[in-house]
């Protein structure tokens, strides 16, 4: 009865028929600019409250003016009606459905064959309806009180306010037995249980580093529960982690070790979603939910015991400032005990900014892994794109033309070869006096116009531009820049163009024959001076070669004063690859000439996973993707558009892993998957930390990431950088 694949739902706000952009509906959306998370989980919450039999839903009061003004245009494009009730940090804002909103259905009736009835009756009595289920069934005008004593229910459910709930410290009951037991007792932390309670009870503030596959963000929580349980002593504890995901995955491996269910001893709280009661003794949070909980007041933070704070090096604004927070409470709270966990903890910096504390150090469970990088993947399945094949034959036309120009200088001075002669231009408004492009403004009118591809070039020009360039070096001839500067300025020919046969532009031949003038003016009209023949020579070295020494005065003088251009990334990558063959040199280089490294090859990407499924049996891959365009567009091409594998659906299980998608079956990627199905999770960088998947044996990494940065004197912004040292690789650097 369950689908075959397990990705998340495909709606999204940039595609979803109820997002903001695209539809006179929505209009007006866009202009309000509020962050790609907010937008995500408002989305999932009011498609749930159209679905849903509430008649009112509110938002919590943590939102801003921005986020709630978002809300209330999204809401009313969709035809609910929405208000905001009270002031400052208490304004709440709830939406509710119009009367008559709902459209009526058509009753449909079909009748059962016998085997059918009988087959739903034994389905009915191994499931039995459900309360709520039987009230759906009923039509709805007798649902009567049913109906709002359930909208009422889901009504306090989803209402959070953004804070931690008060409580007060408890002694936590006994744990129970569970089938983890096992698997706790082989994590490396387990066996330390008695020495990290201990240097807890005796400090203010520990430093824990511990290793990948160590336990540390499940079990210390749990060490802690345990002894107070031992010795009788009520406790209450916040552990924060730096991702929603996180906190709910760990919250629920916690609560499956003690063998209880979640939101009893053990909870979580995330902005618009939560599992917390009254019982509730160790919480699980983001750093910016404990942040707000601490903006109402210290005394939030008197019933508190312990503060766990998770993946410590994960610096951001929030982490920050959080910690700043708790460093000066610890001097009101004598009681707080405050934990930093990390597996890549700078030590000296937290000791400095805390003050002398211990240090306990857990030693992980490392894997084996096997690195291949891009060169490798290109190598190993001989991956190509119809880019990298036109890239190779403009390789082997630029082999002809350094045989031709290899013959070229070879020509000296009254050589024996002689190229046809030009008809010269003698008309005088052809002819262009030696500073006419460098008085009155002549290089602002030229960077004015349009310059044609070669590509587009009529085969008389074509012909004429290479006549002229061949009758600069090959005969000294100074008359044939009349007619050059006449088809660069009146055919709109780029000052740039290459002689079809030997790909020297005017600037190179010029400045092999030592024209200083024309120099001069082909600079003023816009040449560049960093084009190379298919030789590999610039301008400069033209110069150099044919001993044109005040050319090469001139041309050194004018690099001086231009700015150092920015390296692109095959530049970066050819500084790094001395170590390389030159055969993995040319993949790379044919590959980053096809295409644009500010992207993510999803096409290679597809091409490697296609690899990976045919090559091996079994292994869940793990795909690391920058943001949620490239995990939905991934996903995508997996379960829709991709014959390789739409054709085979059933051997797959896809998986999105991101830190503002819906959560609830998200979890699903921790469980194993049936034989002879293979789980491919698509992830930001979220997946790196907290969490552990065990049967993970591929991973793909991007090789870029989104970050956000706080500019001065502006809101924080989101970015994509690269990740590697020198370029986008694809790598197995993470097992967990």
């Amino acid at each position: 009865m369950s689908r075959p694949s397990n990705a998340s739902p495909k709606p999204a706000m940039g595609k979803s028929k109820h997002s903001g952009g695209g539809g006179p509906r929505g209009k007006g959306l866009k202009d309000i600019r509020i962050d790609e998370e907010v937008k995500i989980a408002v989305n999932i919450s009011l498609e749930r409250f159209q679905y849903s039999e509430q008649k009112e839903m509110e938002f919590p009061s943590s939102l801003s003016s921005t986020e709630r003004a978002f809300i209330h245009r999204f809401a009313q494009s969709l035809g609910y009606i929405s208000k905001s009730r009270g002031k400052g940090s208490s304004r709440t804002l709830t939406i509710r459905k119009k009367d008559g909103s709902e459209t009526a259905q058509s009753i449909m009736t079909f009748n059962l064959s016998h085997n059918s009835k009988h087959a739903v009756r034994s389905l009915l009595q191994r499931f039995p309806i459900t309360n709520k289920e039987r009230t759906d069934l009923l039509p709805r005008t007798e649902r009567g009180l049913s109906v709002a004593i359930e909208a009422e229910s889901s009504r306090d459910k989803n209402r959070t306010s953004g804070r931690l709930n008060n409580g007060i410290p408890q002694v936590p009951q006994k744990r129970g037995p569970s089938e983890l037991d096992f698997f706790r007792s082989s994590l490396p932390v387990y066996e330390r249980q008695e020495e990290i309670v201990q240097v807890i009870k005796d400090n203010r503030v520990v430093l824990v580093v511990g290793e990948t596959g160590s336990g540390k963000t499940t079990q210390i929580p749990q060490f802690l529960l345990d002894d107070c349980s031992r010795n009788g002593i009520p406790c209450r504890i916040f552990c924060t982690q730096p991702r929603r995901l996180a906190a709910i995955a760990v919250a629920e491996r916690v609560a499956a070790e003690r063998g209880e269910s979640i939101g009893q001893t053990i909870g979580y709280q995330i902005r618009l979603e939560s599992r917390v009661s009254p019982k509730t003794l160790l919480t699980f949070c983001t750093s910016g939910v404990l942040l707000r909980t601490l903006m109402a007041g210290d005394t939030t933070m008197s019933t508190v015991t312990h503060v766990i704070v998770d993946e410590v090096h994960e610096r951001d604004g929030l982490s920050d400032f959080l910690l700043t927070k708790m460093r000066d409470m610890l001097q009101t709270m004598p009681n707080l005990k405050l934990i930093l966990s990390s597996a890549a903890l700078d030590v000296e910096l937290f000791l400095r900014y805390f003050g002398s504390c211990p240090v306990i150090h857990i030693k992980g469970r490392p894997f084996e892994v096997k690195q291949l990088f891009l060169e490798d993947i290109l190598r190993t399945t001989g991956y190509s794109n119809k880019d990298m094949r036109k890239y190779k034959k403009e390789i082997q036309r630029e082999e002809k033309q350094q045989m031709s120009l290899t013959e070229w200088c070879k020509v000296r001075e009254g050589g024996s070869r002689q190229e046809p002669q030009r008809e010269k231009t003698t008309s005088a408004s052809c002819v262009l006096q030696e500073n006419d492009l460098l008085d009155d403004g002549g290089d602002s009118v030229f960077t004015q116009l349009n310059e044609k591809d070669v590509a587009s070039l009529d085969p008389w020009l074509l012909k004429e531009m290479d006549a002229c360039i061949s009758d600069i070096f090959l005969n000294q001839d100074a008359d044939a820049f009349v007619q050059l500067f006449n088809l660069i300025l009146s055919e709109n020919v780029s000052v740039d163009y290459m002689h079809s046969e030997t790909s020297a532009t005017p600037l190179m031949v010029a400045a092999g024959r030592g024209f200083l003038s024309q120099i001069e003016q082909l600079l003023s009209m816009g040449a560049s001076v960093r084009i190379k023949a298919s030789n590999g020579w610039t301008a400069l070295d033209w110069a150099k070669h044919f001993q044109q020494a005040e050319v090469v005065d001139l041309l050194e003088s004018y690099l001086s004063s231009l700015e150092a251009g920015k390296l692109d990334e095959w530049s970066l990558v050819q500084a790094a690859t001395t170590e390389m063959s030159p055969e993995d040199q040319e993949l790379l280089k044919e590959y980053h000439h096809s295409f644009d490294d500010e992207r993510v090859d999803l096409d290679l990407i597809m091409h490697l996973l296609h690899n990976i499924c045919t090559s091996s049996e079994d292994g869940a891959v793990l795909i690391f993707l920058p943001g949620y365009d490239e995990i939905v567009g991934l996903r995508d091409r997996i379960l829709y558009d991709d014959k390789r594998f739409t054709d085979h659906s059933q051997r797959y299980q896809v998986f999105t892993l991101h830190s503002n998608m819906q959560t609830s079956d998200q979890k699903k990627v921790l469980r194993n998957t049936p034989a002879g199905i293979r789980k491919i999770i698509l992830s930001t960088n979220i997946a790196e930390t907290s969490i552990t998947v065990n049967d993970v044996v591929f991973v793909i990494d991007a090789g870029k990431v989104k970050e956000s940065a706080l500019a001065v004197q502006r809101a924080s912004m989101t970015q994509r950088r690269v990740v590697s040292d020198v370029s986008p690789v694809l790598k197995p650097d993470w097992l967990g």
